[in-house]
């Protein structure tokens, strides 16, 4: 099981276009984003260059916001950061610069995340969102929970659907290389996912659907991380996010288990599910292999009591809980 792509690393080709910015220019958060190949990218990287150690190797001062504003810098005050572009020669008044003076996005990249994002849409053609020969007799449901020593742990629950019971379990833990970005999680944590059901595989534990944490074609380009796993895979999948990405639904005096659809303008895209009385929603899309009604069918079927349904639950629990016993040891 794999992806048809190498997944970049972006912390690298990030800081080889913060090497390019020039002394006495400045460039912006967003303007990096672009140049990696997409906007969502921008929060990471104004995170991203707040690290000492990458501060203390690149000239991030250099990074400005958009309105010419100064910004946060990693030593925790402003001042640091208007000195050393004051010393390249570039004027600074009242913590802003006259940014279109000043400003530089002359990079020269290879913009990974628009091969990333080509990708995702060259995907869609393989996708399946058909109904199911038989109705799942079992469903499992896989996770990630991260340790702050940039690895993660994945979590597999096999949960038998008539009785909702645990049959069987397994946790993976693994480096994770590539950051956070919206509408990028599948190259994020397919790769660790793909080892967790090639284990699952072995061990001939497999189930008839997977329940995965994350978007089906609830998804800006309608290829969410269970859309990619289910494909790559080669598994039916139904994605379960506990936020809306993208997509509009009316969620007044929603009723218990009640589901109302998540739609960009005629397009559905899935459902907001209720799925207790005390709880946030949860939103249910297909991801491969199934259609819309029968991933919103098994999902209110696996509800029992808990926010998440049984496998994303039992898959939640097992990596968090294995993340604490990691991080208890090393302590």
């Amino acid at each position: 099981m794999d992806i048809d792509v190498e997944i970049p690393d972006l912390p690298a080709a990030l800081r080889d276009l913060i090497a390019q910015i020039p002394p006495g220019r400045v460039t912006t958060y967003g303007a990096l984003a672009a140049a990696l190949g997409s906007d969502s990218a921008t929060r990471w990287v104004g995170s991203y260059v707040l690290d000492p150690l990458v501060a203390a190797a690149l000239p991030v001062h250099r990074i400005v916001l958009a309105a010419g504003e100064l910004g946060l810098y990693y030593t925790g005050d402003a001042a640091d950061k208007c000195l050393r572009l004051q010393s390249e020669g570039i004027e600074v008044e009242k913590d802003r610069i006259e940014l279109p003076r000043w400003f530089f996005d002359g990079f020269q990249s290879s913009q990974p995340l628009r091969t990333l994002s080509a990708l995702q849409e060259d995907y869609t053609k393989r996708l399946q969102l058909t109904r199911p020969a038989a109705r799942p007799q079992t469903v499992g449901g896989v996770d990630l929970s991260y340790i702050t020593d940039g690895r993660a742990v994945a979590g597999y629950a096999l949960i038998d659907v008539a009785t909702r019971k645990l049959l069987w379990s397994t946790t993976l833990t693994a480096e994770v290389a590539f950051p956070y970005i919206p509408t990028f999680l599948s190259f994020r944590e397919l790769p660790l996912l793909l080892r967790l059901l090639d284990q699952v595989r072995r061990e001939d534990r497999m189930p008839d659907l997977v329940f995965v944490d994350g978007n089906g074609v609830m998804h800006d380009r309608r290829m969410g991380i269970a859309c990619m796993l289910g494909i790559a895979a080669d598994v039916a999948t139904v994605g379960i996010s506990k936020k809306l990405l993208c997509g509009q639904v009316e969620t007044d005096d929603m009723a218990h288990r009640e589901a109302r659809p998540v739609v960009d303008g005629e397009e559905v895209l899935g459902m907001a599910l209720k799925s207790r009385n005390s709880s946030k929603l949860i939103y249910v899309s297909p991801g491969h292999r199934i259609d819309f009604a029968t991933a919103l069918e098994v999902t209110q079927s696996l509800l029992a009591g808990h926010r998440l349904p049984e496998p994303t639950h039992w898959a939640d629990k097992l990596s968090r809980d294995e993340v604490r016993r990691i991080s208890a040891a090393q302590s």
